[in-house]
């Protein structure tokens, strides 16, 4: 009996392998990490090589017109990394709503919708 234990707990404590969605994901978030420190670096970069005598206003402005790819690849990057998880959020399996509403809606198909065409065929 305790060697079945042991092994119930050992089989427990051992940690999960990695599902290759866990991997992308991980993957995703480095990419953004990395996109995201480039288009930072490249911002600094041009705000303090703006001359003096520009406002600092319009330097900010200079220096986001000058990295705009970068951040365009990253906005891109996160758009895509949003979109994916939500698919995923939806592939394992409906929210506590959806559910919600599923059963709201069926509950209104098989009993109030024929309780009331019963109690409306009086009337005709």
């Amino acid at each position: 009996m305790r060697k079945a234990v042991l092994g119930i707990l050992v089989v427990l404590s051992l940690p999960v392998p990695a599902t290759r969605a866990d991997e992308t994901t991980a993957g995703h978030a480095q990419d953004l990490d990395s996109l995201r420190h480039a288009w930072h670096r490249c911002v600094r970069n041009a705000f303090s090589g703006q001359p003096e005598s520009l406002g600092k206003l319009a330097a900010e402005r200079e220096a986001l017109a000058a990295c705009k790819a970068g951040e365009d690849r990253y906005v891109a990057a996160l758009l895509a990394a949003r979109a994916a998880e939500e698919e995923a959020a939806r592939r394992e399996g409906r929210t506590l709503v959806s559910r919600a509403r599923a059963w709201a809606a069926s509950i209104a198909a098989y009993v109030i919708d024929p309780v009331s065409s019963w109690l409306a065929a009086p009337t005709r």
